[in-house]
């Protein structure tokens, strides 16, 4: 499946599970919603790229020096993670407090 058809299947899933957002807030949502389903498709491609390659890249500068540094592919990575949490952190924060779901701990002691 290609990367557009993948990011439109993923934007789908997260607008369900966020459906219950209020109306007000949708319009705030949609684009949070948007660039996270970009981030996650992108995330795994670059999963599928570092699990074949590796995290690191050998490099040479000049005749004598050389080495292995940390993978491009790698720093992107990561510094999508971050983004991708912040977002969902910013998603979750504006989930009507009704569908955020208690921990098991939570629950128990409410018990």
């Amino acid at each position: 499946m290609d990367k557009k058809r993948r990011i439109s299947k993923e934007k789908r899933r997260l607008q369900t599970v966020f459906a219950e957002i209020d109306a007000n807030q949708l319009k705030i949502v949609q684009p949070l919603i948007e660039r996270a389903a970009f981030i996650i498709i992108s995330l795994q491609n670059l999963e599928d790229e570092l699990n074949e390659k590796g995290w690191t890249e050998e490099y040479q500068n000049g005749e004598n020096q050389y080495g292995v540094k940390k993978a491009a592919a790698a720093d992107v990575h990561i510094s999508l993670t971050k983004n991708l949490t912040s977002i969902i952190k910013q998603l979750l924060e504006l989930t009507p407090p009704a569908q955020k779901k208690d921990s098991r701990l939570q629950a128990l002691m409410r018990e």
